[in-house]
């Protein structure tokens, strides 16, 4: 992918690392499909994602025009879409799980703590 430029011309990091994530949630998506393959049909299933190919695809995608010139989004516009919860870090928030669920709602049965906060055992 050609590097992210701003409005002046000058390199700019992207928000994500959009091939890498792209490439794994590829990975995630056959893994999950060979395995609904080996429960359906049996036998084994190879799953094989390729980086290039990967990038080859997400360019095709084309741009959004200025998509870079864009504005970030401030907190106001995403408020919606947080949740908060205590944490052994304070008041954590975080994007909300996208699913909704009515009998096992998504959530983390504990939250963040520091290392070393819950002492090791069997």
């Amino acid at each position: 992918m050609q590097s992210a430029k701003d409005p002046k011309g000058m390199p700019r990091a992207l928000p994500a690392q959009a091939l890498n994530h792209a490439a794994g949630y590829l990975m995630a998506l056959g893994t999950m499909a060979a395995l609904t393959r080996r429960a359906q049909e049996d036998g084994s299933w190879h799953v094989r994602v390729s980086l290039a190919q990967t990038r080859r695809w997400l360019r095709g995608l084309g741009r959004v025009p200025d998509g870079l010139a864009a504005p970030d989004p401030q907190r106001e516009d995403v408020a919606d879409l947080l949740e908060e919860s205590e944490s052994g870090f304070g008041l954590l928030s975080a994007v909300r799980h996208a699913a909704q669920l009515s009998a096992t709602p998504a959530r983390w049965a504990l939250p963040a703590v520091p290392l070393g906060e819950h002492p090791p055992h069997w």
